[in-house]
């Protein structure tokens, strides 16, 4: 339960952060719409947990996940 209220926390950070890079000058566009991808992957961990990520995940991925 504290991995996912971390992931939920680390993805809210890389939302609101990543833009503010980019405007900034500091990340490229590329760089942070891919950030943004990877702080959606957290939220949608944080709040759904290993069922809802792996619906994301291709189906020939086998992977566990605790």
């Amino acid at each position: 339960m504290v991995i996912r209220i971390l992931g939920l926390i680390v993805g809210l950070l890389f939302l609101i952060l990543m833009p503010i890079m980019v405007y900034s000058g500091q990340q490229s566009v590329i760089e942070g719409l891919s950030s943004m991808v990877i702080g959606m992957l957290f939220i949608i961990y944080g709040v759904k947990g290993n069922k809802g990520l792996l619906k994301i995940l291709p189906k020939n991925v086998n992977i566990k996940l605790w």
